[in-house]
């Protein structure tokens, strides 16, 4: 016998949100560390130390160290940033119903009818599918974010023992 397609649904629902959660958690870890080693390398190249006086190849690696690490950052800062999308994705202004920047729009009563009278199973798989694309993007920008970290922290390193 095969699941009820709406109770499947609501658990793929529910563990989109876990996996968006999770997402956003490695992406906080990720931008709190990057950030950190960012000023820890700012303290101290201001203070005279770092890679500004070593030879020219300690420098260059140095510097594409820190943009490294930056463009980690940003991207973990862009996954962990709100995705408030504006279009609609169903046919019918009052047929996005599960989206919370959407659902604001509606009258409590508007909002009843829909529930009662419209199909739900449809709302919901619509609203699966933009959760998939938000998690899907969300997750390639963490993982992105942490290679960036690896590498960049491997070229400050090698800055570091060369210079």
């Amino acid at each position: 016998m095969a699941a009820d397609p709406l109770d499947a649904a609501w658990r793929i629902q529910t563990a989109l949100a876990d996996w968006t959660g999770k997402a956003d958690t490695k992406a906080s870890i990720a931008l709190s560390l990057q950030s950190a080693v960012l000023a820890l390398i700012g303290v101290l190249t201001g203070a005279g130390h770092g890679f500004r006086r070593g030879p020219v190849l300690a420098q260059v690696l140095g510097w594409a160290g820190v943009l490294t690490l930056l463009a980690g950052a940003c991207l973990a800062a862009a996954a962990v940033s709100p995705n408030l999308r504006s279009e609609r994705r169903g046919q019918e202004p009052d047929e996005d119903y599960l989206f919370f920047g959407h659902l604001r729009h509606f009258e409590p009563e508007q909002l009843e009818s829909a529930l009662r009278e419209r199909d739900l199973l449809a709302a919901l798989s619509r609203q699966l599918v933009v959760m998939s694309e938000i998690a899907w993007a969300k997750h390639r920008r963490v993982q992105w974010s942490f290679a960036a970290a690896v590498t960049g922290s491997g070229a400050l390193g090698i800055a570091a023992v060369i210079g």
